[in-house]
């Protein structure tokens, strides 16, 4: 850990409390970089905050990002963290900033807003997969000058940002509590039972025009990158603790194989599988490394009718083909 690790603390009213929640984090993540040999150099800020998207806007800013980050905010899903990078001149990254929403440490806020530090094992949890990124980070050696443009931050990095979230909880899978799993895999099976219904609802509209091309498109793209991100935390845990899917989660098990993103999600496993290879040999030093991944969230949109086509222009946006 940087010996200048800064924790910010927004939007408390009361300093006794703000330096409770401070001093837990900070103590947790020297804790979890010791005992599970955690590669987080280079974390140099954490931010807890009550106000999650002016935090994550303002670390964007001083890390000169060239749009504000997104974050899922859906009523299957909400963020409550999020790892920001600062690109370097080299293509690495030099330093990087967590932000944690309140809500992050429900647990230990009670109904009058007290501290109790009675049930702080889901917060461990949380802490320990959020490090996992940073891990991930400093372990791989990708350009990270690369020009994402519409059509990758639409297939590549959603196939990216599933592999990472398999991994995180793949990694911290010891500290993840009963309630941590549970919400996890209940809350993919609310995705895969609410989402694709949405989806198909938005495709219809565009087709009977009610809906614009665009914002079709990018509603649909919101809850791909859901889905997919859904698949990659609850794989996470059901690979590392070996889950019995059909004695513990029939329904979601049944979601998973016979859905109209069967096929997908198997290849999206399978890719994660291949990419994990490659992590844990000599970690991902190319964005080729997500070849496998790429197709598998194209196959995504064509099981709802949807081909995305790069612009041979580049950095001029993409096509989308409906039907």
């Amino acid at each position: 850990m940087e010996n200048d690790l800064n924790i910010s603390l927004q939007g408390f009213n009361n300093e006794d409390d703000a330096q409770k929640i401070g001093n837990l984090a900070l103590e947790v993540i020297k804790a979890l970089e010791t005992e599970h040999q955690l590669n987080i150099v280079k974390l140099k800020k954490v931010v807890v905050s009550f106000d999650f998207p002016s935090a994550l806007a303002q670390i964007a800013e001083e890390f000169n990002h060239q749009s504000l980050p997104t974050f899922t905010d859906s009523k299957q899903a909400i963020a409550i963290a999020q790892l920001l990078s600062k690109p370097a001149d080299n293509g690495r990254l030099s330093e990087y900033a967590l932000v944690l929403s309140i809500s992050f440490f429900s647990e230990i806020i009670t109904t009058d807003g007290a501290i109790s530090f009675d049930n702080i094992a889901p917060i461990i949890h949380r802490i320990h997969h959020e490090l996992i990124h940073v891990h991930e980070h400093n372990e791989n050696s990708l350009d990270n000058s690369k020009i994402i443009d519409d059509y990758d931050d639409a297939l590549l990095m959603t196939g990216k940002r599933a592999w990472s979230e398999y991994l995180a909880n793949y990694m911290s899978s010891s500290t993840a509590t009963d309630d941590c799993i549970h919400d996890v895999l209940n809350t993919l099976e609310t995705v895969l039972s609410e989402v694709p219904i949405e989806i198909e609802d938005l495709v219809y509209r565009y087709q009977i025009k009610l809906l614009p091309l665009a914002e079709m498109h990018y509603k649909v793209t919101e809850r791909i990158k859901l889905i997919a991100n859904m698949y990659g935390y609850a794989q996470g845990y059901i690979q590392a603790l070996d889950i019995d899917m059909e004695a513990h989660f029939p329904k979601l098990q049944h979601l998973q194989s016979s859905s109209k993103l069967a096929s997908p999600l198997s290849d999206l496993g399978e890719a994660i599988d291949s990419i994990k290879a490659k992590f844990e040999e000599h970690g991902l030093d190319h964005y080729n490394d997500f070849n496998s991944a790429t197709s598998a969230i194209a196959e995504m949109y064509s099981a709802f009718g949807l081909r995305i086509e790069r612009n041979a222009k580049p950095n001029t946006g993409l096509y989308v083909h409906v039907g």
